[in-house]
């Protein structure tokens, strides 16, 4: 019997967890975000997904400039649902996502992944932040890890 690997659905959840963890405000210049995720020696990553300002001022990340050019490996394919809103807190140092989801498939089976006020901490003083995070899960079968435990690194532009 085949076992399927849960390893590369937690990955691609992380990625897409710390993706949505940049924000909101209207009418200000666009910045940029980088990431990546990991989990059991596999990663996603993605480059230059835009948000509608650049930080620290809170930001909403686009999922339609992320989903295009997130990469994965092991054939998993996953979907940001949602347009993330970010905050910085910089006297913390860090940043909090008011809620993330995401779809992860592999070998056919959909995973789906909600988490509210995800956090990540500031890396020194530059813009770059990294997470530890178990993301719980939201719709999906047997083969799904509930929760699906990551870590994400994001810079933002």
């Amino acid at each position: 019997m085949t076992r399927i690997s849960r390893t590369p659905v937690g990955v691609l959840l992380g990625a897409l967890t710390l993706v949505g963890m940049a924000a909101s405000p209207a009418a200000a210049a666009e910045g940029s975000l980088d990431g990546s995720i990991s989990a059991e020696g596999r990663e996603c990553s993605w480059t230059d997904g835009v948000t509608s300002d650049q930080a620290p001022n809170d930001l909403t990340v686009d999922r339609t400039t992320i989903n295009p050019g997130l990469s994965c490996s092991d054939g998993t394919t996953a979907t940001l649902n949602n347009d993330p809103n970010v905050v910085f807190d910089d006297a913390a140092g860090t940043i909090t996502a008011d809620m993330l989801d995401i779809t992860v498939s592999q070998l056919g089976v959909d995973c789906r992944y909600q988490a509210a006020d995800m956090s990540a901490d500031r890396d020194g003083d530059t813009r770059t932040y990294r997470a530890s995070v178990d993301i719980p899960l939201h719709e999906g079968g047997f083969f799904c890890p509930d929760p699906a435990s990551v870590d994400a690194e994001f810079v933002f532009h």
